[in-house]
C-alpha cells in the first residue's frame, strides 16, 4: 500500500477519534493530543528510515525519501536542490490535501494528519537534521517550500 492510500485510510479513523476527543476534552486539547500522537509516530518513522541507511544517516540518504513521498502521485516535488548541508524543494501539488477535502475533513485536521509529520520525521531521522517550511498547500498556499539542513 502506498503512503497516500495508507494516510487516507488512517484519516478516516483519525477523524472519528478526533471527534470523540473534541466531545471529551474540547477542540484545543483534542488537537494537541492528536498532534502529539501523529508527531510521535512520525519520529518513529524517521528513525526507521535512518536504519535503512547502509552507510549511516546522512543528508544524501535522507534525500532519497523524496521518491517514497512521490509514490502514487501523492506529492509533486519540483526544484530539488541538494548541497553538502541543505536539501530544498517545492511541493507544487498535494494529493493529501485533495483527498482530505474530498473526505470533508477540515484543513486544520488535514494539517495535523500530514503536515505536522514532516519536522518530527526529520528529527527522528537524525537530531542533526532540521527543517524549515514557510508555507503549505494544506493551509491555502500554492506550494509548500521546504529546506532541510544538516548540521555538521
Amino acid at each position: 500500500m502506498n503512503m497516500l492510500a495508507a494516510r487516507t485510510a488512517q484519516a478516516s479513523l483519525a477523524a472519528r477519534i478526533f471527534e470523540s476527543l473534541v466531545t471529551a476534552v474540547g477542540p484545543d486539547r483534542a488537537s494537541a493530543l492528536l498532534a502529539e500522537a501523529i508527531e510521535n509516530d512520525a519520529r518513529c518513522a524517521g528513525a526507521a528510515f535512518a536504519r535503512l541507511a547502509a552507510q549511516g544517516a546522512s543528508l544524501t540518504h535522507f534525500a532519497t525519501v523524496l521518491e517514497r513521498w512521490r509514490e502514487g502521485g501523492a506529492l509533486t516535488i519540483e526544484d530539488v536542490a541538494l548541497s553538502a548541508n541543505t536539501l530544498s524543494f517545492a511541493v507544487t501539488d498535494c494529493a493529501y490535501a485533495r483527498a482530505y477535502a474530498d473526505m470533508g475533513l477540515d484543513p486544520g485536521l488535514g494539517f495535523i494528519l500530514s503536515c505536522r509529520r514532516d519536522e518530527p520525521f526529520a528529527l527522528g531521522y537524525s537530531p542533526r537534521l532540521s527543517m524549515e517550511r514557510s508555507r503549505t498547500i494544506m493551509q491555502g498556499s500554492p506550494a509548500c517550500l521546504f529546506t532541510f539542513t544538516w548540521a555538521g
